[in-house]
Order: structure tokens, then C-alpha cells, then sequence
């Protein structure tokens, strides 16, 4: 019952899914009013207001097209978001050469470096320290560049999608705003979208590459529209107080209309004729 309700989440996202395929045109280099197009769509709202299922109905739109989708909570750190841009490159039949080359440089010299510290002063330690950390900024976006380079290299548009940027820890966070989104933004073949109840903060010239959505709760309009899209004959005058009572978020109303359906369903089981509790004798 679940995929049946799943499958009207968007009855009133109609806006943004407009918005992100506008973006994502490979001719639509200016908007109505002649601006150029923006390159980038951040999507913010509290929990369960549809954020993520709105970005992946955005991402399976174009994942024949050479689309990306990365759950940034589940991710550890800059450079496993690398890795699983790069594995579902290939799987897009992608190739990804320059990328793999850098990664494997990097992975020989490290093999070679060994740093001891049982003979050293705590001061140099430190500065090894630091050292080692700068190096290891300087190989993410070496890693990066080449990555992307092998991304808009191919024919198709790449269409990114981030999910639950509130959800990475501070470095993460500070690291997809300073550096992978401008650097993603400043190559005009890749579309970007982002989700979040926070947003990244960009810099100028970035800010204006990107657009913020926040998306509203569903109307009653579009609470109807669902109620009707289910199916759901007992429940056809009921949607402004459900409207209310779930005060319009999406992960309510389809928990809510999960239940229901299931409720029905096992009344109608329980209360078939001939069965157990159909009130006849025996």
C-alpha cells in the first residue's frame, strides 16, 4: 500500500519540477525575461515537507541522461563523496580516466611517505601535522577537478543531486560550500540541485548562479487531488480537515492515508461474507 500512496507525492510540486526541468534543458541557456539561465536549485523546508522525495523525482527524470544523486548524511567525508560520484559515474558508462590517474598518484605516494614521530620535537610534529593536512586539501581538489573534467567531458549534462546538507558534520559542510559547489557551478554543463531544512551559503559570483525554493505545505487543493489520484471514495469531503489536522506536509499525509488504507483493507477482510465475524450463526 505504501508505493500506491508514494506515488502522488509531487501532485503539487508541479513548480519546482518545472523549474528544475527548465534548469536542466540543454538549449535553455536564457529565462523569459532574456537573463541567463540560473544553474542551480536549492530546495529548503522543514522535515517531512518532501525535500528529498522531490529531489529524487528529480534525479530518476534524468538518470538516463547521466544523473547523480548523493545522500550527504550518509557519507563520511569529501573524499568518499568523490568515490561515489566517480562509481556512479561508471555506472553511467561514464569513463572517468583523469580521475582514477590522480587517485592512483596519490594513493602510491602516500604508500612511499612515513613520517615517524618517536624522534621528533612536539613543535615539528605539529607542523608535520598541518603539512600533512594541507596536503591533504591540496589532493581532495586535485581530485575534484579532475573528476568533473571526465564528468563534462562526456556528451550527456550532468545533473547533481545533493540530499540532507543540515545532516553532514561542520567540515563537510564547509567543504560542499567553498569548494565543491563553485566548483561544480563554475562549469555551465552541470545542473545542480540541493535540499536541505539548511541551505550552503555561497559567495558572489555563486549566489547568483543558484536559485532557493521553499517549498510549502499542500494545500487543500492538492490534498483533494491525492485523496481522488487513491482512490479513496470515503474520504472525498474530508480534505480540508485533513488539510489541517496534518497541517499539509506530505510525510504526514502519507502516513495518514498508509493507515487508512490498510485500516480498510483489514475491515473488509475481517467482515467478508462467510467469514468469522460476518455475523451468522454456525
Amino acid at each position: 500500500m505504501r508505493e500506491s500512496a508514494d506515488r502522488h507525492r509531487h501532485i503539487d510540486r508541479a513548480e519546482q519540477l518545472e523549474a528544475a526541468a527548465r534548469l536542466t534543458a540543454r538549449d535553455a541557456e536564457r529565462d523569459g525575461a532574456g537573463h541567463r539561465e540560473r544553474q542551480g536549485l536549492f530546495f529548503e523546508g522543514p522535515q517531512g515537507i518532501g525535500k528529498s522525495s522531490l529531489l529524487w523525482e528529480i534525479y530518476e527524470r534524468h538518470a538516463p541522461d547521466g544523473a547523480y544523486f548523493l545522500d550527504l548524511p550518509r557519507i563520511p567525508a569529501e573524499h568518499h563523496v568523490l568515490e561515489s560520484l566517480a562509481m556512479q559515474a561508471r555506472g553511467n558508462q561514464v569513463n572517468v580516466p583523469s580521475y582514477e590517474s590522480t587517485r592512483t598518484r596519490f594513493a602510491e605516494q602516500s604508500a612511499r611517505t612515513h613520517v615517524d614521530f618517536d624522534n621528533v620535537r612536539m613543535r615539528n610534529s605539529t607542523f608535520q601535522l598541518l603539512a600533512a593536512a594541507q596536503d591533504r586539501t591540496l589532493q581532495t581538489a586535485s581530485l575534484s577537478d579532475a573528476l568533473l573534467g571526465n564528468l563534462v567531458a562526456d556528451a550527456r549534462r550532468p545533473v547533481i543531486c545533493l540530499d540532507g546538507f543540515e545532516a553532514c558534520a561542520q567540515p563537510m559542510r564547509d567543504w560542499l560550500g567553498r569548494s565543491l559547489l563553485p566548483n561544480l557551478l563554475s562549469r555551465r554543463e552541470i545542473s545542480v540541485f540541493v535540499a536541505g531544512r539548511q541551505l550552503p551559503s555561497l559567495t558572489r559570483p555563486y549566489t547568483s548562479a543558484v536559485r532557493t525554493l521553499v517549498l510549502p505545505p499542500f494545500d487543500v487543493q492538492a490534498v483533494q487531488e491525492w485523496i481522488e489520484s487513491l482512490g479513496i471514495v470515503s474520504l472525498k469531503d474530508e480534505a480540508t480537515a485533513i488539510q489541517q489536522v496534518h497541517g499539509g506536509i506530505p510525510e504526514l499525509l502519507d502516513e495518514f492515508f498508509k493507515l487508512h488504507i490498510e485500516s480498510a483493507a483489514e475491515t473488509a477482510a475481517g467482515y467478508a461474507p462467510g467469514g468469522p465475524d460476518d455475523g451468522r450463526e454456525g
